[in-house]
C-alpha cells in the first residue's frame, strides 16, 4: 500500500513542477499588466468584465475531466473500439452546446454587469458587459481542450494537459505584450480567448488518434454531429452537480470584485493581485496531487477488496493537503510584500499602490488554505459519484458566505465585508 502511496506522489511532484511553471508565468503575466495599465480605470473594466468567463473557463477544465474520465473510462474497458467514436461524438455535442450557451450569454451580459457593478455607474457597466460578450466564447474552446485532455489522463499520461495550459499562458502574456501598444487593454480581452487555440494545438494527437469504421474528422459524414441523447444526457447529469459545486465554491473572484465595486478606482486591480498570489501559490502546492488522486480512487472504489487502500489514500491526501495549504499561505504572507515592492512597483503601479496592496494581504491567509486544499477533500466525492451532495454543499455555502458578507459589508465597509464572507464561505 505504502509503496503505489509514494509512487503516486512522486509522480504529483513532476505534474507539480509543470503547474509551478505556469504558476510563474501567470505571476509574470501579472507583473506585466500591473505594470502597463496600473491601478486605472481601464484594468477595473477588464478585471470586471472577465471574472465571470474566467469562472466558466475554470468550471470546465475542473470539472468536465471529473465528470468525463469514469464515463470514458468505463467505455473504453466495456467499448473500445467504439471509444474513440464516443469521444469525439462527446466533443462535437458539447461544443454545439457550450456555443448556443454563449450566444444566449450575449443577450445577458448587461443584466449581469447591471446586477453586480452598478454602483459603479451605467457607464462602467456598459463597458464591462461589451467585453464579457466576446470573452463567453472561450467556453466552447476549454471544452475542446478539456475533453482532449481526458484522452491523455485516460492513457495515465498526466503531463499533457499541464504543458498545453503552460503554452496558452505563454501565449497570453506574449500576446498582451505584443498587441498592448495597438489595442490596449483590448490585447488582454483577445489574448484571453486567443491563447485557448494554442492549448488545442498541443493537445490535438493528429496522427495518434485514428476513428474507427472509416471516420475521419473532415469527412463530409455526419454521425459524428449526431447528439446520442442517451449518452449526452447521461454526461449532463454527472456533470451539472460539478459545475454548480465547483462554480458555487470558486466563485470568490465574483464576489471580491463585486464587493470591490463599492471602493475607489484601483481596489479590484489590488485585490486582483493579491488572490492570483494566494490562489497560484495555494494551488500549485497540490495540483499535481489533486490530478492523480482521483483516477486512483476510481479503480480502488471499483473493487471492494482495495477500500482499505482507498481510504488510507484519501486520509494521507487529506492531511499533506492541509499541511502544505498552511505552509504556503503563510510563507505567501510573508514574502507577498517583497516580491510585490520588488517586482511590480514600476511603470504605472505606484509605491503607493503597493502600500495600499500590502496592507490587505491578511485578509485573504485563512481562505487560501481552503484554496490549496478544497480539491483533495472533493476527490472522494467525486470517486463515489456523490456529485450532488456535493453541489449542496457548495451552494448553501456560497448563499451564506454572500449573505453574511453583505451584512458585514453594510456595517463596516466593503473591505469587513469581502473578508469575513470569504471565511463564512
Amino acid at each position: 500500500k505504502s509503496s503505489i502511496i509514494i509512487h503516486m506522489f512522486s509522480k504529483s511532484i513532476f505534474v507539480s513542477i509543470i503547474f509551478i511553471f505556469n504558476a510563474l508565468i501567470q505571476l509574470m503575466s501579472q507583473i506585466a499588466i500591473t505594470r502597463i495599465f496600473g491601478a486605472k480605470l481601464d484594468l477595473d473594466i477588464f478585471l470586471a468584465a472577465v471574472a465571470i468567463p474566467t469562472l466558466i473557463v475554470s468550471t470546465v477544465y475542473a470539472t468536465l475531466n471529473d465528470a468525463f474520465l469514469p464515463i470514458y473510462g468505463q467505455k473504453k474497458v466495456k467499448d473500445p473500439k467504439n471509444a474513440t467514436t464516443y469521444l469525439f461524438q462527446t466533443l462535437t455535442n458539447l461544443v454545439g452546446l457550450s456555443f448556443l450557451i454563449a450566444l444566449i450569454m450575449n443577450f445577458l451580459s448587461l443584466p449581469i454587469s447591471k446586477a453586480l457593478y452598478a454602483s459603479r455607474g451605467g457607464e462602467f457597466v456598459s463597458a464591462v458587459a461589451v467585453q464579457m460578450n466576446y470573452m463567453f466564447y472561450s467556453m466552447p474552446l476549454a471544452i475542446v481542450a478539456t475533453i482532449l485532455g481526458v484522452h491523455y489522463y485516460s492513457k495515465k499520461k498526466f503531463y499533457r494537459f499541464p504543458f498545453a495550459q503552460l503554452v496558452g499562458n505563454a501565449t497570453n502574456l506574449l500576446m498582451i505584450i505584443l498587441l498592448q501598444p495597438l489595442i490596449g487593454i483590448w490585447s488582454m480581452v483577445f489574448a484571453f480567448v486567443a491563447n485557448l487555440f494554442f492549448q488545442i494545438t498541443i493537445l490535438f494527437p493528429l496522427k495518434k488518434l485514428s476513428l474507427p469504421n472509416n471516420y475521419s474528422l473532415i469527412s463530409n459524414n455526419f454521425y459524428l454531429l449526431t447528439p446520442n441523447l442517451s449518452s449526452l444526457l447521461k454526461l449532463l447529469f454527472s456533470w451539472f452537480p460539478l459545475i454548480l459545486a465547483y462554480s458555487a465554491f470558486r466563485s470568490e473572484t465574483v464576489f471580491v470584485r463585486a464587493f470591490a465595486s463599492s471602493l475607489p478606482t484601483g481596489y479590484m486591480v489590488y485585490l486582483n493581485l493579491i488572490l492570483k498570489m494566494f490562489t497560484l501559490t495555494t494551488g500549485v502546492a497540490t495540483i499535481g496531487l489533486q490530478v492523480l488522486l482521483l483516477p486512483h480512487l476510481v479503480e480502488y472504489f471499483a473493487d471492494v477488496r482495495h477500500h482499505p487502500k482507498a481510504i488510507l489514500l484519501v486520509n494521507q491526501s487529506k492531511l499533506i493537503a492541509l499541511i502544505v495549504s498552511t505552509i504556503i499561505a503563510f510563507i505567501t504572507m510573508l514574502i507577498a510584500p517583497i516580491l510585490i515592492n520588488l517586482l511590480f512597483v514600476g511603470g504605472k503601479f505606484s509605491t503607493q499602490d503597493a502600500k495600499i496592496t500590502i496592507s490587505m494581504l491578511p485578509l485573504f491567509v485563512i481562505p487560501a488554505i481552503a484554496w490549496g486544499s478544497y480539491g483533495v477533500f472533493f476527490q472522494p466525492i467525486l470517486a463515489l459519484k456523490k456529485s450532488f451532495h456535493l453541489a449542496v454543499v457548495c451552494t448553501l455555502s456560497l448563499g451564506l458566505g454572500w449573505l453574511v458578507g453583505a451584512v458585514i459589508k453594510s456595517l463596516a465597509g466593503p473591505l469587513a465585508g469581502i473578508s469575513v464572507g470569504l471565511i463564512v464561505w
